[in-house]
């Protein structure tokens, strides 16, 4: 995997050595490799902690805009979920304008992150109820996904 193509990844000539990276990060993902702390991406969870304390922003996180101007210019219909925060980004947009506008970007539609969660919470819902016991995490934050996935896998479902 090359070094961008992870959600976070290192401008190596931009490290200072300075180990605030290595120091924070909670799982130790990060290598001092050719003078530079580098990401190790089998072992990083994208949290984005080195990308907050890196004093110098040789700690970066990965642009997507040109993958999905790739993928709209590709013919294939694309969606864009859109989750309710939105709204504090584009102060003073209505939902009818932004709609409007991701459609004039070549967007086939666009639907609520929201509905999206309700189908999730109501599959757990229906898991409480088949299991009395136990310990039970539903999230859509990736990092606590990554955690478990990487570091507690037989947590996982």
């Amino acid at each position: 995997m090359s070094n961008r193509e992870y959600p976070l990844y290192t401008i190596k000539n931009n490290c200072l050595d300075c180990y605030k990276c290595v120091r924070r990060c909670p799982v130790k993902a990060i290598k001092i490799e050719d003078n530079s702390a580098q990401i190790v991406p089998e072992l990083c969870i994208a949290c984005g902690t080195c990308y907050k304390v890196c004093p110098v922003k040789a700690k970066q996180a990965r642009n997507d805009l040109t993958r999905a101007k790739h993928l709209l210019n590709s013919g294939k219909d694309v969606y864009v979920s859109l989750a309710p925060s939105w709204i504090t980004e584009f102060e003073g947009i209505s939902s009818e304008q932004m709609i409007a506008s991701l459609r004039r970007l070549g967007f086939k539609g666009v639907g609520e992150t929201a509905v999206g969660a309700e189908e999730v919470s109501a599959s757990v819902a229906k898991i409480l109820e088949q299991n009395s016991r136990g310990l039970f995490l539903s999230t859509a934050c990736p990092a606590v996904v990554e955690y478990i996935n990487k570091y507690m896998p037989q947590m996982s479902r």
